[in-house]
């Protein structure tokens, strides 16, 4: 009996035990340099509990990769927000050898105890995470890690390039005519380069236009495809499209579309404009992004379409001169029932089809995707807390009642933004100390803010003079009168002499 109650015991920890691996994408920034790999991640639920591991964590560096080691989270809270199951947590970490046989020598064996942060979500099959691992103490560096596609776009700094056809390349990621499908493909031109003027980083992205033929065509790049099928410009049959279903790759055996599992804010990049030749008429270049469901979708449309989310569009990108420019656009949902999948972002070096001139030029960096953390009013108990403003942190209200998280309302500017509430009563200063933490869609954003709530009426109880022969009141822990106190329940007591205790009613 003894021996089948062990072997039901270890049945039951087996079945509380739940790990899932994630083999994912990572940008890892060291120093502001950025380098992008694929990675092994772990996640255990066990007992309500989750434990996070980094395997066989690397840098990248000139002389080859440079092993770390094994960077493990254990017995992290979740909190859930919606269909989000969220990880936050900050603490002391010694890193461990990781098992890679191909890595001789490991950094764990040299780093003390790290600090580490990590910032993540569970969505589904999907995770999210930010990983900031502190290296000051004996690198003198930090480590930040994200991990997971589907919330910004890849080599969005436009570092990473690879070739096409001939001598021709184009970013990773990203795509022009040197790779185009359609009937006319072979006459599209040449119009993408990798240029050294570059807002951050070593590298930007410069489209432009040519002329074939006398017909003016308008560089451009795109997430997705292009398709040369018209010898006019303003024909749909040229047009950036994706299509999840198609398995074709580009020159660096990606497919030619970006995956998108969130709902971004708006859209912001940097740009450098110029025209070969001033156009009044048509002065502007144009950025758009489309969030689909991942099924075949173009731009321009050739129909209406039922599979999108959402657009976001700027067709009003002017000239700049030699100066870089941040400009952005709102996303405006259209569907809230489509599931993102996929986006289709397209940048032209003019918003008209062939309306440009020859020699147009659009340089383009650090495109992103922007989740506000913004937030617009934060109630306690149904009462907004007075002169609130989102850039102020820190506040000192009076309530008089009790206080739960559930008590506590707070309104974002972003629907995404994913909001994490707690709080902690002292009973002897009478104080709910509230903690709202906001943090991004894409978790690379946290704003934290502070509520030191006095519970006037607990307070109260405490400043009542006594008087003679006085009979003893009794008070919940928050400071509510009873008139009748029942048997194995705590109150704060105040006594005949005008005393106050808690006590265990009897």
């Amino acid at each position: 009996m003894k021996k089948l109650f062990t072997l039901l015991l270890v049945a039951a920890s087996a079945l509380a035990a739940r790990a899932t691996d994630y083999t994912v994408p990572m940008v890892i920034t060291v120093n502001g340099v950025s380098t992008e790999q694929t990675s092994l991640i772990s996640i255990t639920e066990n007992g309500g509990l989750y434990d996070f591991n980094l395997k066989n964590f690397m840098l990248q560096s000139a002389d080859g990769p440079m092993g770390v080691g094994n960077v493990e989270l254990k017995g992290i809270e979740p909190v859930k927000d919606g269909d989000a199951t969220l990880l936050l947590t900050d603490a002391q970490v010694t890193i461990t050898r990781g098992d890679d046989p191909n890595v001789q020598v490991w950094m764990a064996d040299m780093l003390p105890p790290v600090n580490v942060v990590l910032t993540g979500k569970i969505v589904g099959d999907h995770v999210r995470c930010y990983i900031d691992i502190d290296l000051t103490k004996s690198l003198g560096q930090t480590i930040q890690v994200e991990i997971g596609e589907g919330y910004q776009l890849a080599n969005r700094s436009f570092e990473n390039w690879h070739t096409t056809s001939g001598e021709y390349v184009e970013p990773n990621a990203w795509h022009s005519f040197e790779s185009a499908s359609g009937s006319l493909a072979a006459l599209a031109g040449h119009h993408i380069s990798k240029s050294a003027d570059a807002h951050t980083g070593e590298a930007s992205a410069r489209i432009f236009s040519t002329s074939i033929f006398g017909i003016i065509a308008n560089g451009t790049m795109t997430t997705g495809r292009m398709n040369a099928g018209s010898i006019s410009a303003s024909d749909p049959a040229n047009h950036a499209y994706l299509d999840m279903s198609s398995a074709d790759k580009d020159g660096n055996g990606d497919p030619f579309y970006s995956p998108m599992y969130s709902r971004p804010d708006s859209i912001a990049l940097w740009v450098k404009f110029k025209q070969g030749t001033a156009n009044a008429a048509h002065p502007y270049a144009t950025v758009s992004a489309v969030i689909t469901d991942g099924t075949r979708y173009q731009d321009p449309e050739d129909k209406a379409y039922t599979n999108v989310v959402a657009k976001a569009k700027n067709n009003q990108i002017a000239v700049t001169g030699d100066e870089w420019v941040r400009v952005a656009a709102p996303f405006e949902y259209t569907d809230n029932s489509v599931e993102p999948k996929a986006v289709l972002v397209t940048i032209s070096t003019n918003a008209d089809p062939g309306q440009g001139s020859d020699g147009d030029e659009v340089l383009v960096d650090d495109i992103s995707f922007i989740y506000n953390t913004d937030v617009t009013d934060i109630k306690v108990n149904g009462e907004s807390v007075e002169d609130f403003s989102s850039d102020d942190l820190i506040y000192y209200i009076d309530v008089d009642e009790a206080v739960t998280a559930d008590d506590i309302e707070v309104d974002t500017e972003s629907p995404t933004a994913h909001v994490v509430k707690s709080v902690e009563y002292d009973e002897t200063s009478c104080i709910y100390t509230i903690g709202i933490v906001v943090v991004s869609a894409d978790l690379e954003v946290k704003k934290a803010y502070i509520i030191y709530a006095e519970n006037t009426t607990a307070t109260a109880i405490r400043n009542i003079a006594p008087v003679a022969d006085q009979t003893p009141s009794y008070y919940t822990l928050d400071g509510i009168k009873v008139q009748t106190p029942e048997a194995g329940k705590i109150y704060i007591c105040r006594k005949a002499d005008g005393t106050v205790a808690k006590l265990l009613k009897k």
